[in-house]
């Protein structure tokens, strides 16, 4: 039977992520003359899921 994985790996990935947004919030936030956790918040809001529109009357 295989072994779990440790959570240590899943933390690992997620921390270049957040120090990209850190910098990149920072950039922003000097630039539009708002706070870092502004700047951070709407970083992540424009980085959300894309929504797909489905149509349910494909036959037109």
């Amino acid at each position: 039977m295989g072994k779990k994985a440790k959570p240590k790996a899943k933390h690992a990935v997620e921390e270049p992520v957040e120090a990209e947004l850190v910098a990149e919030a920072a950039y922003y936030a000097r630039k539009c003359g708002i706070t870092i956790h502004e700047a951070a918040k709407i970083i992540r809001e424009a980085h959300g899921p894309k929504l797909s529109i489905v149509r349910k009357d494909k036959g037109r």
